[in-house]
């Protein structure tokens, strides 16, 4: 899905099971934000375990026509194999809600509550890609 973070256009997973957006360590570099040694969070990675990681804050996050300021973000280290640079988890994600319409492949995210600093509009993400189709 693409996502401009800090005025620069990327592409993010959607994490339904996360609770926490991340941003991958070279994300972090390339926009230059850094991280106090001392905010941290825990978290379980998928394959068991905890993992103690650096937190950020985005100042400005985008999806869409939609605009959200403030937003805390883990920041993780991705295989460079993955062809994404961040994930929405349900920090971000909780502020919408979130319609797959399996037909069309396609995201289709409202804003709810008072989060949302642009106006409440709908907005019909790229068509996610799903197996079997594109």
């Amino acid at each position: 899905m693409p996502v401009r973070v800090q005025g620069r256009d990327f592409e993010f997973l959607v994490d339904t099971g996360a609770a926490y957006t991340a941003l991958s360590k070279d994300l972090v570099a390339l926009l230059g934000m850094s991280s106090d040694p001392q905010r941290t969070v825990n978290i379980v990675p998928i394959h068991g375990g905890i993992l103690r990681v650096p937190v950020v804050t985005i100042t400005e996050l985008r999806i869409g026509g939609l605009r959200i300021a403030d937003v805390t973000a883990v920041v993780l280290d991705f295989s460079p194999a993955l062809k994404f640079d961040g994930m929405l988890g349900m920090n971000v994600l909780q502020q919408f809600r979130m319609t797959l319409e399996t037909d069309t492949g396609t995201l289709v995210l409202r804003p709810v509550g008072r989060h949302m600093l642009a106006p409440a509009e709908v907005w019909k993400g790229i068509p996610t890609h799903l197996n079997g189709t594109s």
